[in-house]
């Protein structure tokens, strides 16, 4: 048979057995399989009816449909593209093709297909909700929250616009607005765990935590054994010094953790977490490795299409850059102001940035008048804060956050500087080969701990902490006047009360039990907390009256007050850093507990370098006897006080100039390194 022949039969044969099918009856097939559970066969139908009938976009729309359900979604897409082909105004191709090309990662075809379906039907809630998740994507959130708040306008009950929404007005500082929002969904959907898990952050973030812990309480009812359910509800109970059930849910963070890393699974809460318990190094290093991944991820992207260069040398003044969201009224604020004062402007030329959507107040005109440039990064996404980093050619850069809230870990991921250091505002390892050092002291850092840092280690010859001097104080402050006896001893904590245990709380009760006419001072917290402890005291046989709280004050009233406590016992698993400064400027001694942990040797590395070693106690058992024996001991006292007041003129601790030739011995010496194409190592500042 000659070839054409062969071929007009072909063609006949496939024009009678299109002819042959019934596209309707086709379809009906197909949506009654995929109905059925059964996308492959929906498959077979829907492609059978579009021999017959390839104009009918349904069938198109619904082809889509049951790829996606097989997970066959590049076959999706070229479904949904073909089905455009015969029907370009067809709204549901658009909008599905758009889905599908956003949740590949390809966003800006997929903005390209959400504005068609919008141009045909401008109240599609589902496509302006999708319009706010490439616009999240990218961190634009005030223009992602405008798409959104179109989306829950159109559609009020859609959770996830809402839930995008929400996160949108946290990230631009509008944690009112975000509250309200989860508590309306918490009303329409009061089943759903993960509005209530949402809505119990937020009120966490607001200090609120009585009603965040109702609301995780209410998370562990709906969807017992969630995954990291247990961080947050831990936090929260700490804050309220609610311990009825406190050690076995720190078991639970802790236990979490530990099984997450062992199966390689991410660890997605900030392992600040851990401070509060008996965790080991090992395993924070761990969940340190993991959360930074985590959070970093998406960060690959940036690096590889900024592919930074970072040419050697820029003149004869070495540039470095502090980053930090705390240049503001903030604990890291008060230690760090005097450091940047003393910094060398001749060789060095320093750069701020501000992080983060918390009010500028005051304290941040003061560093931006300090810094030689100051830049507010607010506002920015992670890449294009990346490139104004950049933009300045900085020598080093140095990241004052690491695990606190509005940390610069995503920042640091891009690579904006050659070398990169933690120091100060965590302390600990970030577990990611993005930061290359962490600045410490040997006392913070002891062999047995350095094992467990990712970072090579940069070891200051006195603490690690900044101290800088009190502004002038406040007048006096009078005893009767803070509700403290005139003769009894007083004992002082004035760290938040989550830092507090229940261990270490017995161990200041037995000690007002053995010294009659005594008392505890502590910063007054939520109405809850307060109560909380005064319970523990009854339960113990103390008069809750011996427990004293302070309003909160202005720094230099702070201090005058503080001069009338007699002694200052730290906290056990994570100890005071300011806190601790200001009682030692204040001229009253502080005990802490030297701990196998970062967050436990603050208190030491602190009073090391305060000529005041001697306070750094091995155990909880040297820590109960030598406050008691102070306190039975007023002579020794007295010239412990003495001691500490000599200190102050002498010691290192209090030299912030000292400090700064250190940390600046330490900036050349990591920039040398590099310059010089060495990796990473550990090394010594001397004297």
């Amino acid at each position: 048979m000659p070839a054409y022949n062969r071929i007009a039969m072909v063609v006949r044969e496939a024009i009678s057995a299109r002819d042959a099918i019934d596209p309707e009856a086709e379809f009906e097939a197909g949506n009654r399989a995929l109905a059925d559970g059964r996308p492959e066969g929906a498959v077979v139908h829907y492609r059978r009816a579009l021999l017959a009938a390839p104009e009918v976009a349904e069938v198109h729309n619904n082809l889509v449909a049951a790829l996606v359900r097989m997970e066959q979604h590049d076959e999706a897409i070229s479904a949904a593209r073909a089905g455009l082909t015969r029907r370009a105004d067809f709204t549901p191709l658009h909008l599905t093709l758009a889905n599908l090309l956003a949740h590949r990662g390809d966003h800006r075809e997929a903005q390209e297909h959400y504005r068609r379906a919008l141009a045909q039907q401008p109240d599609l809630a589902a496509a302006w909700s999708g319009l706010g998740s490439l616009k999240l994507a990218r961190e634009q959130h005030a223009e992602a929250a405008e798409d959104f708040r179109r989306a829950v306008n159109l559609a009020p009950g859609d959770r996830v616009a809402g839930n995008n929404l929400a996160i949108c007005l946290l990230a631009l500082g509008r944690r009112l607005d975000a509250l309200a929002l989860y508590r309306d969904l918490s009303v329409l959907y009061p089943d759903d765990a993960d509005v209530w898990m949402n809505l119990g952050q937020v009120l966490q973030g607001l200090g609120r935590h009585d009603e965040a812990v109702t609301s995780f309480r209410r998370t562990e009812e709906l969807q017992p054994g969630r995954n990291n359910l247990a961080p947050f509800l831990m936090q929260s109970l700490m804050y309220q010094c609610a311990w009825d059930d406190l050690e076995v849910v720190k078991h639970q963070v802790v236990a979490d953790i530990q099984s997450q890393t062992e199966r390689g699974e991410p660890v997605t809460v900030q392992p600040f977490s851990l401070c509060g318990t008996e965790a080991t190094p090992a395993l924070r290093l761990a969940a340190a490795r993991s959360y930074a991944a985590y959070c970093t991820a998406g960060m690959a992207r940036f690096r590889d299409e900024l592919a930074f260069s970072h040419p050697t040398g820029h003149g004869d003044r070495l540039r470095v850059g502090y980053i930090s969201p705390d240049f503001r009224q903030h604990s890291v604020a008060t230690s760090f102001r005097d450091l940047i004062a003393a910094h060398d402007r001749r060789g060095f030329e320093w750069f701020g940035y501000v992080l983060g959507n918390e009010a500028r107040d005051q304290v941040t005109d003061y560093f931006r008048a300090s810094f030689d440039h100051f830049t507010d990064l607010q506002g920015l996404d992670w890449r294009r804060a990346a490139q104004r980093v950049h933009a300045d050619r900085l020598d080093l850069l140095v990241d004052l956050s690491g695990f606190t809230r509005h940390s610069a870990l995503e920042l640091l991921a891009i690579r904006p500087a050659p070398v990169q250091a933690h120091y100060l505002g965590y302390g600990g390892t970030l577990g990611t080969d993005c930061v290359d050092y962490l600045i410490t002291d040997r006392v913070h850092t002891p062999p047995a701990l350095a094992g467990h840092c990712a970072e090579a280690l940069v070891y200051l010859p006195d603490s690690f902490m900044a101290a800088s001097r009190p502004e002038d104080t406040a007048e006096p402050a009078d005893r009767k006047a803070c509700g403290l006896p005139v003769q009894g001893f007083v004992f002082a904590n004035f760290n938040a009360h989550y830092k507090f245990d229940p261990a270490t709380f017995a161990i200041w009760l037995r000690l007002l039990r053995l010294l009659p006419g005594s008392v505890m001072w502590f910063l007054a917290g939520t109405e809850t907390a307060m109560a909380n402890l005064r319970r523990q005291a009854v339960a113990a046989g103390i008069d809750a009256g011996r427990l004293v709280f302070a309003e909160r004050a202005g720094h230099a009233g702070h201090l005058a007050r503080h001069r009338l406590a007699d002694l200052t016992l730290d906290c056990r698993h994570h100890a005071g850093g300011v806190t601790t400064l200001d009682s030692l400027w204040a001229g009253v001694p502080v005990l802490t507990i030297a701990g196998d942990n970062h967050s436990a040797r603050t208190g030491a590395s602190i009073l090391h370098a305060a000529g005041l070693p001697d306070l750094a106690l091995s155990s909880p058992a040297d820590y109960e006897r030598t406050a008691l024996h102070l306190a039975e001991n007023p002579d020794q006292l007295a010239r412990l006080k003495s001691r500490l007041t000599a200190a102050r003129g002498s010691a290192p601790l209090f030299d912030t100039p000292r400090l700064a030739r250190h940390l600046e011995a330490a900036y050349g010496e990591m920039t040398a390194r590099w310059r010089r194409n060495e990796a990473p190592s550990s090394f010594d500042i001397a004297t």
